[in-house]
């Protein structure tokens, strides 16, 4: 194994974690050869220091908890590792509410929290009861 493709990627994952497509293309980007990139990330997975599965369930509960909806979620690790995923209806409502407690600033109407919730890409049947949660402060 060349430990300066493994020293390199080490280094690159101290600083943020990577999906190992990602990885792999900065690793190939940087000129190394690509069996040997192949080797190091088998090393990295094998410690523990690559997991894309790990990652995925963090960075979608990184995404509820900052209010996104189930589209731009799907969107954005679909992007990173070319895979689908499903986000729960309940988790999207809690993204919902977690989008309305941080944002929400206006006045507390049905149409406006409608469309706030809308206009973020939220499905109608969670808008419809993160509404009425938000409304009747039950959150």
């Amino acid at each position: 194994m060349d430990s300066r493709i493994k020293s390199y990627a080490l280094k690159l994952l101290s600083r943020r974690d990577y999906f190992e497509e990602e990885l792999k293309q900065k690793l190939l980007k940087k000129g190394f050869d690509k069996e040997k990139i192949e080797e190091v990330l088998a090393y990295l997975k094998q410690q523990n220091l690559l997991n894309d599965e790990k990652l995925k369930e963090r960075l979608k509960e990184k995404s509820i908890n900052k209010g996104k909806s189930s589209l731009k979620i799907k969107q954005k690790i679909y992007q990173k590792t070319g895979e689908f995923i499903e986000i729960s209806e309940d988790e999207e409502l809690e993204s919902a509410i977690n989008l309305l407690k941080r944002s929400f600033k206006k006045e507390k109407t049905f149409e406006n929290v409608v469309k706030f919730l809308k206009n973020r890409g939220f499905r109608y049947s969670v808008i419809s009861k993160a509404t009425n949660k938000f409304l009747n402060e039950e959150l």
